[in-house]
């Protein structure tokens, strides 16, 4: 069946539960006028074993995966020669110069090579094993990287080709516009499926995928960089590091080539876009937005506040993104001021080894008392028991926990990365005019959260001003319906275009 829209999607819906993955899934059940195939792609059969976290709606005709890490297998192989198609390793060999220097021109060529049905059969193991890929990657090495490792050389070529090579060699189901939700390997393959299938392709970003795999990759110990001389922190990434941002920016810079439209959540992110190579004219700016009845108003059994406490709420994956050690240091100065204080952390606890971490600094710091570690919660449910909410985040785009307790006039304090600012303190005029609903202090600064926190919990007038603000705000401005609104007028002008 031919599916209006095909979502391009990486390790979110519906494996993953919050996030983007719930913003796909009220889109998609918000428009029951149009069809869906979700394409989902992941590392590898088994990545998400608790399974699908949604339920599919009835409007949602297919879904299929992609696994980006499959067929490492092959490369321990010998390959003959006689296999060997010199036209493919010339063109493979120049996509890959290309994307040394930075710059995705090859890859139409590059794409068709890898999609022509006469060499599909053997190209995985030609490009990836053969003397004559092999005799690239050498060259390659010599000319960027003669003093590091050999050996990391070679797995981090295989590595990072591997994916690029099963994301754009993916099946691509019958559909009348493709729709990515992000760039990296969904944006390749959505761009890939845009020129297979020659039907319109679009890109929303939430948060800036090469910036974020930029903190990922500075921070990443699967990346064996240093040498033994590099003790100071170098100007410019070591070698290893600065070879994974390359591979992610062209990939972003091919998928922004490739859109017929770009939108994104704020200004902040347009600009960043722009810089990453997008076409200005083609950014649109679409808010996020909320079900107004569903966080506005408390359900039946509700939790209500305690007297005897001041109740702070963390809704969010327990994850490093979300910085939730600083948070836990800024609750141990707090406490030191306030001991009456606590906070409640909802959300995911699915990154153990993260989590487990965080719990451990608890213990440290001494907060067993005041810090609860509750998991997955029903957020509508517990939004009356919270005086406050914070979001300690290192990088967001627009984030729904803002919108979702604002709408119930709580006031939030939150790192200064990503729309944060904007959402609370107004957008435009007319919304500045609201006045603020929280504060806003420097990412990965555990003293300016406490003191922000430790304000707002002793100053009760500017606490309930500021919650009034927020609800004045998120009503006004950001109604899911308005968002969903826009999304169908976009999807159908593409679908009727193709």
């Amino acid at each position: 069946m031919t599916a209006d829209v095909c979502l391009v999607l990486e390790g979110t819906y519906p494996y993953v539960p919050g996030g983007v993955s719930a913003w796909v899934h009220t889109l998609v059940t918000s428009l029951p006028d149009l069809t869906f195939h979700i394409l989902h792609l992941s590392a590898a059969p088994g990545s998400y074993p608790k399974g699908m976290r949604y339920e599919m709606p009835s409007n949602v005709v297919g879904l299929d995966e992609v696994h980006l890490q499959t067929g490492d297998e092959d490369l321990l192989t010998r390959f003959s020669a006689k296999q060997v198609d010199e036209e493919a390793i010339a063109c493979f060999a120049d996509f890959f110069d290309q994307v040394r220097a930075g710059d995705g021109d090859a890859f139409a060529a590059f794409f068709d090579l890898v999609n022509d049905p006469e060499r599909a059969r053997l190209m995985r193991r030609m490009l990836l094993q053969s003397q004559d890929a092999w005799d690239v990657m050498v060259a390659a090495y010599r000319e960027e990287a003669p003093e590091r490792s050999f050996l990391r050389f070679v797995w981090t070529w295989r590595f990072a080709f591997l994916p690029l090579f099963n994301a754009l060699a993916a099946p691509v189901p019958d559909a009348r516009c493709f729709h990515t939700v992000c760039t990296g390997y969904s944006g390749i393959l959505a761009a890939g499926a845009k020129a297979k299938t020659g039907r319109p392709m679009i890109l929303t970003e939430h948060g800036i995928y090469t910036r974020e795999r930029r903190i990922d990759i500075q921070s990443a110990d699967w990346i064996p960089d240093h040498a033994a001389h590099e003790s100071l922190v170098p100007r410019t990434p070591p070698f290893f590091r600065a070879f994974w941002m390359r591979q992610f920016e062209v990939m972003s810079r091919i998928c922004y080539e490739s859109a017929d439209g770009i939108f994104t959540l704020y200004e902040g992110n347009r600009r960043l876009q722009i810089g990453d190579g997008a076409d200005k004219d083609l950014i649109r700016i679409v808010v996020n937005g909320i079900d107004l009845e569903r966080y506005g108003n408390a359900p039946a059994d509700a939790e209500t506040r305690d007297p005897n406490a001041f109740t702070i709420g963390f809704i969010g994956r327990v994850c490093p993104i979300k910085d939730v050690r600083t948070l836990l240091q800024s609750m141990r100065l707090v406490v030191d001021e306030l001991p009456h204080a606590r906070l409640r952390i909802c959300g995911p606890l699915d990154e153990a080894e993260y989590v487990d971490e965080c719990r451990r600094l608890t213990r440290t710091l001494r907060l067993e008392q005041h810090v609860v570690f509750e998991g997955l919660v029903d957020v509508p449910r517990v939004l009356g028991a919270l005086d406050l909410c914070v979001l300690s985040s290192i990088s967001e785009a627009q984030p729904l926990t803002i919108l979702e307790v604002g709408a119930r006039g709580i006031p939030v304090v939150a790192t200064d990365v990503g729309a944060c600012s904007e959402l609370l303190g107004g957008r435009t005029p007319e919304d500045r005019a609201l006045g603020d609903g929280g504060l806003v202090v420097p990412m990965a600064t555990p003293g300016a959260m406490a003191r922000a926190l430790v304000k707002l919990a002793r100053d009760e007038e500017l606490c309930r001003s500021m919650g009034a603000a927020m609800r004045q705000r998120v009503q006004r401005f950001y109604d899911v319906a308005d968002m969903v609104r826009e999304y169908g007028d976009i999807y159908r002008s593409h679908v009727e275009a193709a």
